[in-house]
């Protein structure tokens, strides 16, 4: 049964840095071997292309970004290539308002999927706030994802 997971430690996406410090962890090279994806952002600079987004609309306070982590079970994936896929429709999702960076991160004996979001929009600079109704249409769509895969549960779980 795949996990989904919102990482929102108190405090560590609203300081001015988390883009930088969250997009350097997900992109390190050890855990994420082979697949990076991005939809809106220069891959080369990716914190700095969210930066003017938030700049932009003059939203650079408040939460500056989401973390979203699908984790699977050691048997239950073990292709991350098919985690790349899933990955990058999961990406779709978010990627008609926001600009989105996914890593398949390989490094442990489970495939892990971390996604991350401007949390302002660069259509017209409104904000994702990660609300209930935004979380249920997220995992109702990621649902029907992984069922394309014979992956049956998407389990939620919080972390700080």
């Amino acid at each position: 049964m795949a996990i989904l997971k919102t990482a929102n430690a108190k405090g560590k996406y609203y300081e001015d840095h988390a883009k930088e410090d969250v997009i350097h962890y997900i992109l390190n090279p050890f855990k994420a071997k082979r697949y990076v994806g991005a939809y809106g952002i220069n891959i080369n600079c990716p914190a700095e292309s969210m930066k003017l987004i938030s700049e932009h609309f003059g939203k650079t306070n408040g939460v500056q970004l989401r973390h979203f982590i699908i984790s699977f079970y050691p048997n239950e994936l073990t292709d991350p290539v098919i985690a790349n896929e899933i990955a990058k429709q999961f990406m779709l999702f978010f990627a008609s308002e926001y600009q989105v960076i996914y890593a398949v991160h390989e490094d442990k004996l489970h495939i892990h999927i971390h996604i991350v979001i401007n949390s302002v929009s660069y259509l017209d600079g409104h904000r994702y706030y990660g609300t209930r109704a935004e979380f249920k249409s997220m995992q109702k769509y990621m649902h029907g994802v992984l069922r394309k895969y014979s992956i049956p549960c998407l389990e939620y779980a919080s972390i700080a």
